[in-house]
């Protein structure tokens, strides 16, 4: 999926200047694969790809699921529950399953999300050594996975920094065709309340949309049945070179398929795929993890959020 253009120039803008330009140059690359990655599925082969430690934490490298730390069994934790609670559960109100399906790629994964623990599990196969892998996410933006080579957790918050947090999200709103306006009115009230914007990548879809944002000229829409039920609502892309594509709601109006059929498309390519809403009960614990961060993360994140100023 072509994402190069929209990445390249997210990071002009917001990692201008030439002071550590090696490791900006490696930051971009990780920022690049990571947020190219979860366009078209957070099951990519780089999952397990990267050589810097600091990146390859948020990019998911050594994120196969092991069942003791250290020889000790897994301690589990989740501070960032304690932060803006009220708040967070007033949006997220409900567990709910995402399972996405990248046809280019053959894969596939799975994302639990708790709304109680206000947490996420993805799972996945890792397609070079077969074996099933894990990673989590947490509501202040940290992505958690496993380093085999330490033998423990790690966390990073460096693609949920500022501006960054928008990279991911923004380019899978245009590759999807999703109504914008909604989702620059959400962020805005995230913003407003001090919430991380895209925490739970694509999880937010299913608390943000409603039938209502679609019916703006941009969609054809039909009531249809779907999951034992005879009035769902589907909602037909126009757009040239989207035919067969369409986003699809349940006879409860909760969003349950996003399903994509994109040919030729100058930014993002040729590619197929879904992304599958499931409302059933959740449990997810995160994992205790040490946060790691990038040689001079502090001043990037001061220089990406203008609230660290």
């Amino acid at each position: 999926m072509k994402v190069k253009f929209f990445i390249t120039l997210s990071m002009c803008l917001f990692l201008s200047g030439h002071t550590e330009a090696q490791f900006f140059k490696k930051l971009k690359k990780k920022a690049e694969e990571a947020a190219e990655r979860t366009v078209i599925n957070r099951t990519d082969e780089e999952v397990t790809k990267g050589t810097n430690k600091g990146i390859d934490v948020v990019t998911g490298k050594g994120s196969n699921d092991p069942s003791t730390s250290n020889g000790q069994p897994i301690s589990y934790e989740n501070p960032s529950k304690e932060i803006n609670t009220d708040a967070k559960r007033a949006f997220y109100t409900t567990d709910v399953i995402v399972d996405t399906y990248d046809d280019e790629k053959q894969s596939y994964t799975t994302s639990y999300f708790d709304s109680d623990e206000l947490a996420m599990k993805m799972s996945w196969t890792d397609q070079n050594t077969g074996s099933p892998s894990e990673a989590f996410n947490d509501s202040e933006g940290y992505f958690i996975s496993y380093n085999q080579n330490e033998g423990h957790y790690e966390k990073s918050n460096i693609l949920s920094m500022g501006a960054m947090s928008m990279m991911a999200p923004t380019m899978i709103i245009n590759a999807y065709k999703l109504p914008v306006d909604r989702f620059l009115e959400i962020t805005e009230e995230f913003n407003d309340k001090g919430l991380k914007v895209n925490a739970f990548i694509m999880v937010e879809f299913a608390f943000m949309y409603s039938p209502e944002d679609f019916r703006n000229g941009d969609y054809t829409e039909a009531i249809v049945p779907c999951r034992g039920s005879a009035d769902c609502t589907k909602f037909s892309i126009v757009s040239e070179g989207y035919e067969g594509s369409y986003i699809l709601f349940d006879s409860d109006d909760r969003l349950a398929e996003i399903n994509i059929n994109m040919k030729d498309n100058p930014n993002f390519g040729t590619n197929e795929g879904y992304i599958k809403y499931t409302y059933k009960n959740c449990e997810v614990n995160l994992p205790s993890a040490v946060e790691k961060k990038m040689f001079g993360q502090d001043l990037i994140e001061m220089g990406l959020d203008p609230n660290k100023n």
